[in-house]
């Protein structure tokens, strides 16, 4: 057995759920108590409390599923517009760059070089504005001619953490999810740019991070062997596997929490490998479908549309 949270809306309001493949539960009727002291937070408050919640979580979804608990689950999201980013939101999300060995051979152009002598790279998206959920539409960037994605690795941070270790840095993780790091390549190394390179214009726009359709606690998932597929208009574009990963999640958070603090609810997505537009030329336009999809953490959809004034 294993679960995921999410946030659906139900009757017109964001509803933290339990979620057993593709049954919904309100958080409200099957584990009350996970949403205390701050209910209306949703799953922010689930996450800052995650060493108190999880257990209440894990006992309420195993009632679910043998059937101790027959409470009745939420009709099904009439759409995939009811299914909302599950954090809303997190106080961070962070991103790391370069981390796919393939990815910075085949896209990069990088094959001589040793990874004791460099360090990952590592940059921020707005959470308000930046985030997208499933089933949404991405408003198209009008400021770039090339427009790109990346499927990654989404990490869920459980507990507060400064100077993490390589022995203790998994006991902050709480859950993984998926993300789509959205990039305007031109921005990203503009002519105009003094220095040549610019993750404000190439990654920070609005709707630049879809993120979802749900999060699975970390006790259900080998972090290490999880396939990663993405569909561009159903055109397969990428398929790795998180073993190609350059630094690991343990070795991202020790470098992170060597400059910040990491915050419950904080989201870390931890690179994209091989097979981006930026290796192959082909950018993305309005009426692009984007398909992303992770073992055990199902698919995130969203179009990418014209934005409108």
């Amino acid at each position: 057995m294993t679960f995921s949270l999410a946030t659906l809306r139900v009757d017109g309001r964001p509803t933290p759920v339990l979620s057993i493949e593709d049954r919904h539960w309100a958080l409200a009727d099957v584990a009350p108590e996970a949403l205390r002291p701050e209910p209306a937070r949703g799953l922010m408050n689930v996450f800052d409390h995650w060493e108190r919640t999880e257990p209440i979580l894990v006992a309420a979804a195993e009632r679910l599923a043998d059937g101790t608990d027959g409470t009745a689950p939420l009709p099904a999201p009439a759409a995939l517009e009811d299914v909302l980013t599950p954090l809303r939101f997190p106080r961070k999300v962070v991103m790391t760059g370069a981390n796919y060995y393939e990815h910075m051979e085949k896209d990069g152009g990088h094959t001589d070089w040793e990874k004791d002598k460099k360090i990952p790279l590592f940059f921020f998206k707005p959470p308000t504005t930046s985030l997208v959920g499933p089933g949404k539409t991405v408003r198209y960037p009008e400021q770039t001619e090339k427009f790109d994605y990346e499927l990654e690795l989404a990490v869920v941070i459980g507990k507060r953490g400064r100077h993490l270790t390589p022995e203790n840095a998994m006991e902050y993780v709480a859950g993984y999810t998926i993300a789509i790091d959205l990039s305007a390549r031109d921005w990203q190394r503009h002519p105009q740019h003094l220095v040549k390179f610019d993750l404000f214009g190439g990654k920070a726009f609005d709707d630049s991070c879809p993120l979802g359709p749900g999060i699975v606690p970390a006790r259900y998932v080998d972090e290490n062997n999880l396939r990663l597929r993405f569909w561009l208009n159903g055109e397969p574009k990428q398929d790795a596997n998180t073993r190609d990963m350059i630094w690991s999640i343990p070795e991202q958070l020790v470098k992170i929490t060597e400059h910040l603090t990491l915050e419950p609810g904080d989201v870390v997505s931890t690179g994209t490998p091989a097979g981006v537009g930026l290796g192959t030329g082909q950018w993305m336009r309005p009426g692009d479908l984007l398909e992303g999809e992770i073992t055990g953490l199902g698919r995130l959809t969203v179009e990418i549309v014209k934005a409108t004034a």
